[in-house]
């Protein structure tokens, strides 16, 4: 179900929408708990329930809520409540009033959730109540309103002098929300603001995270651990204040390097291995493109008609698949010639602007934002990709309609390409039609098998609950399920579901590795043996293979670097 103002998804569950604050049709507002405003001062965080048709902000006493500050009029604004929702009216301010990035006099604008405004230069933010069921309100800290500093007070860390010594100190600029979760397991997102990363957190780490006041030593740490959860797990806690640090959000951990930068040499060593690992070309400020088109047609696909046409299409379209084969050959384009090269080439790519258009357009249907999108390489091979991280706020429901959205309008737009193979009587028409419905239904499949990292994968994994499902069942059938059948312990039917899926993802990835080392050793081989002697042509061969198996091969000698590392240490350990 839409909001009827703005077309966001609406939760069944409460009478807002929790995007533009339009009232749902039906809903009765009393029978709910009211909006809240939400702001610091000197005596801590104050909240004020939206409970009145109109709540006044101002300077002035005479104010429901009162801001004694210099940069506040007298009388600088209200909120106002209706049949559409909230709004945040300026009363012809001397500052103004601002809402996200607009600043206006004597205007108006919608209250979304969560929405941060400026009254003069008190910063305030807009929350609609949040159940159980609905997850925890996003707690936001931004650089200039951290809490974890005094006015003044530099943002640095002590450098840590030793592992149990350190006093690591969370960075401002991060936001935590609870992921809804309907099992009620605790699962929370943590968000870089500065560089829009985001992390995957348990209730552990959420622990460890809220301890990380430049207050606490790691030793400290580990004994508020011990005492919270019964065990010293000093090398998780290291690991986690690790994978913090690493993602720019927590400083004075020990080995963490706070100013001197490495010298330039090995700055652009890193810098090329970096490229070397993940050849990635995105552009930002998509999400205004996304959402102007959001706005003026794509939430049309995502009403109930909009989902019938889809499925419509995707069903028919497979009938209509098996007519064309009984009358259309592969590969044979029914002498459309050059052109006819051309067209199927253009329907990919605008296949693929389509397919990656969906899951953004499926982002802002929920209203969230679309950070970035372009180009990268995977083994040689071009990607495109839209980020759709922001979803991690979202449930794990929407990241699930998200993460088909993509597949399933490549396959509706092969259902319609299947239908004019079917059924149109021009030949080069319908033979095009067929060659191109064709590769899309393979491209289809590609995406939704969950053996690869791609959108077939990642709903799997969020319909399993298990953000790390390749991982934790690659490593349980390589080294877990062994271990397990050595004690003597019988694995469950989850364990040996984990073996399986961890046993078609080594093998698959096998697969895919050879697959593309012989795809790249023609197309090379095809190339330098016509231009270059003989042992030339192999060495050259050979490098560039290697080079773009970078990322495969790298990886497996660092892992065995590592293993060689541990063993050494292990028998020196032994021998002294």
């Amino acid at each position: 179900m839409l909001c009827h103002a703005c077309h966001v998804h609406l939760r069944r569950d409460y009478p807002y929408c929790l995007h533009c604050g339009t009232l749902r049709k039906g809903a009765v507002v009393e029978s709910f708990a009211a909006p809240e405003l939400r702001w610091h001062d000197a005596a801590g965080e104050r909240v004020f329930p939206l409970v009145k048709p109109h709540t006044t902000i101002g300077r002035a006493p005479d104010n429901d809520i009162v801001l004694d500050d210099a940069s506040v009029s007298r009388h600088h604004a209200r909120v106002v409540r209706n049949a559409e929702g909230f709004h945040l009216e300026d009363l012809n301010s001397f500052n103004g009033t601002t809402l996200g990035r607009r600043t206006f006099h004597g205007d108006w604008a919608p209250l979304p959730d969560e929405s941060e405004m400026h009254i003069g230069d008190i910063p305030l933010r807009f929350a609609q109540p949040r159940s159980a069921a609905i997850g925890s309100k996003t707690m936001v800290r931004g650089v200039e309103h951290s809490i974890l500093l005094p006015a003044g007070q530099p943002e640095t860390a002590p450098t840590a002098t030793g592992p149990l010594t350190a006093r690591p100190r969370r960075r401002s600029g991060w936001a935590l929300k609870q992921v809804p979760d309907m099992r009620g397991d605790q699962q929370w997102v943590l968000r870089n603001t500065r560089t829009g990363q985001y992390l995957q957190l348990d209730e552990r780490d959420v622990f460890l995270w809220h301890q990380l006041d430049g207050e606490n030593t790691v030793r400290d740490l580990l004994f508020a651990y011990a005492q919270q959860y019964g065990e010293l797990a000093l090398p998780r806690i290291e690991r986690t204040l690790r994978t913090f640090a690493a993602l720019e959000l927590v400083r004075g951990v020990h080995g963490q390097r706070e100013a001197d930068k490495p010298p330039l040499l090995k700055r652009f060593g890193q810098a090329v291995l970096r490229t070397l690992l993940r050849t990635e070309v995105s552009v930002k400020g998509l999400d205004r493109v996304f959402s102007a088109m959001y706005r003026s047609f794509g939430w049309r696909f995502f009403t109930r008609t909009g989902v019938a046409g889809l499925w419509l299409c995707i069903i028919g379209g497979i009938y209509a698949m098996t007519v064309a084969s009984a009358e259309q050959n592969l590969f044979d384009i029914n002498g459309a010639g050059i052109w006819g090269a051309v067209v199927i080439a253009a329907g990919y790519l605008f296949a693929l602007i389509v397919h990656e258009s969906a899951h953004a357009l499926a982002v802002k249907s929920y209203g969230r934002t679309v950070t970035r999108g372009g180009f990268m390489l995977m083994m040689g091979m071009p990607f495109a990709f839209v980020d759709t991280s922001d979803m991690w706020f979202g449930s794990r429901w929407s990241r699930i309609v998200v993460t088909l959205s993509g597949p399933l309008s490549t396959a509706a737009i092969a259902g319609m390409l299947a239908a004019t193979a079917a059924w149109v009587p021009v030949p080069q028409v319908s033979g095009m039609a067929y060659q191109l419905a064709f590769g899309l239904y393979l491209n289809t499949l590609y995406n939704l098998n969950p053996l690869m990292p791609l959108d077939g994968y990642q709903a799997l994994a969020d319909g399993l609950r298990l953000p790390r499902l390749r991982e934790e069942a690659s490593a349980y059938f390589t080294k877990g399920i062994w271990s397990d059948l050595k004690a003597g312990r019988r694995p469950g039917i989850k364990q040996i579901g984990m073996a399986a899926y961890g046993f078609t993802a080594v093998v698959g990835t096998g697969l895919f590795v050879l697959l593309g080392f012989l795809a790249w050793r023609d197309r090379l081989g095809g190339l330098v043996e016509e231009y270059l002697p003989p042992g030339i042509d192999v060495l050259v061969i050979v490098l560039g293979i290697g080079l773009i198996m970078f990322p495969i091969w790298y990886r497996l000698f660092r892992k065995l670097t590592a293993f060689i590392k541990s063993r050494k240490a292990a028998t020196a350990e032994v021998t002294a």
